[in-house]
């Protein structure tokens, strides 16, 4: 600090008054300032620097601090291209429907839809009937365990 202060009293000389008188006042402020905080947290350095177990405590803190800041910005990076890709579905998706109205026409795309919803349609019928007969089958299979099973406990063979 001092050697600011050695060389603030050359400014004036070397500048003109416009910018000097400002950079002085920012410069005294600044200088100011700083001695001010000094004298205010030289105490508490010096308990820091002679107690360990203090400053061990803050040095945790802070780093917890700082990694939390650092997830916060990498969560926000992101949320930010995970919305930016939804975006993307979305707007493509609206694009791909209007263009599909737009060559087919209003009632080529009804027509086109029903089409897809009568297939699908099929489709989870032919699945459903799938796994209600796998159900079915397995219902048969644990109710011949369990007569199996109660023909042992009486004996018969």
């Amino acid at each position: 600090m001092d050697f600011i202060q050695n060389y603030a009293s050359l400014l004036p000389r070397l500048l003109p008054p416009s910018i000097a008188s400002p950079l002085l006042t920012i410069l005294t402020t600044t200088l100011g300032i700083s001695r001010t905080l000094q004298a205010q947290l030289t105490p508490l350095l010096t308990r820091a620097i002679t107690q360990p177990d203090v400053a061990s405590i803050l040095a945790l803190l802070a780093i917890f601090f700082i990694s939390l800041k650092i997830l916060d910005m990498a969560y926000r990076a992101v949320m930010f291209w995970v919305k930016m890709a939804f975006r993307l579905v979305f707007w493509g998706a609206i694009v791909l429907l209007g263009l599909w109205v737009w060559n087919r026409g209003v009632d080529g795309f009804v027509d086109d839809v029903g089409g897809l919803v009568e297939y699908w349609s099929g489709e989870y019928e032919r699945y459903s009937g799938e796994v209600k007969k796998y159900q079915g089958m397995s219902e048969q299979r644990i109710m011949g365990q369990a007569r199996r099973e109660e023909r042992r406990e009486r004996g018969w063979w």
